[in-house]
């Protein structure tokens, strides 16, 4: 099995509700029947998701997520097969809006708060995540 990890981008759709908690549940379940960990960054607007785990499974549910209509202009960031994961241990990791402390650390890595999907370097975005990761544990 080759391991893959995906992060994709994408808008709240603002004509749909969104239970945020219950959303995460789904995740979480689904994810650990496939295998699948990572980490979901939502700030209210939009949502960065790095997915990882057997390529079959992190498409399927990435496809799933791309039908979804919670989400518009969803962007696929990246896509590639790796040695090892960033996120092992969790089925999904939820970090929630943009205070202080995560806009302190998101300025260390991106020239403002705005995140455009087409300008951020993925490498930098996985290391914000991963630091946001640490106010999780």
């Amino acid at each position: 099995m080759n391991l893959t990890r995906l992060v994709y981008y994408s808008q709240r759709n603002p004509s749909m509700s969104l239970n945020v908690p219950e959303l995460l549940e789904v995740c979480k379940r689904n994810n650990s029947r496939m295998n699948v960990t990572g980490i979901l960054h939502f700030n209210g607007n939009y949502f960065l998701q790095v997915l990882e785990g057997g390529r079959a499974e992190v498409s399927a549910i990435y496809h799933r997520i791309a039908a979804d209509p919670r989400h518009i202009n969803i962007i696929l960031m990246s896509a590639s097969d790796v040695r090892e994961r960033i996120f092992p241990t969790w089925s999904m990791g939820l970090h929630e809006g943009m205070g202080e402390e995560t806009k302190k650390i998101f300025l260390r890595y991106f020239p403002s708060e705005n995140v455009n999907p087409e300008a951020i370097n993925v490498d930098s975005l996985l290391d914000f995540l991963q630091d946001v990761s640490a106010e999780l544990a």
